[in-house]
């Protein structure tokens, strides 16, 4: 099968993106991400029960977080500009329970 033919049998029934063009042209890199942080959210979701997925946007402009075990599986979109470690450090604490005191 040809690839665009591939493309659209994958994508078949799955609604087009909104969110096209509301970036500022960064791309998303998992590498940026710190390795203690990606082990404690992957070691927090395992011990529950669950399984994570990660990922990119089609266009490579937001991570792509998939988790499954929490009721619906769902996916998490972050964007570059975001704290990657900061969101991934919440979703953590979340996972385990743990509250974050103000500072």
């Amino acid at each position: 099968m040809p690839p665009r033919e591939q493309d659209r049998q994958r994508t078949k029934g799955v609604a087009p993106s909104r969110r096209r063009g509301q970036g500022n042209g960064e791309r998303a890199d998992w590498a940026l991400a710190s390795p203690l942080t990606l082990q404690a959210l992957i070691a927090a979701v395992t011990a529950q029960g669950g399984a994570i997925r990660f990922g990119y946007s089609r266009d490579g402009g937001a991570y792509s977080l998939g988790i499954l075990g929490d009721g619906e599986p769902y996916t998490e979109w972050i964007r570059p500009a975001e704290n990657i470690d900061e969101v991934l450090a919440e979703m953590t604490r979340g996972w385990t329970g743990e509250v974050q005191e103000p500072e």
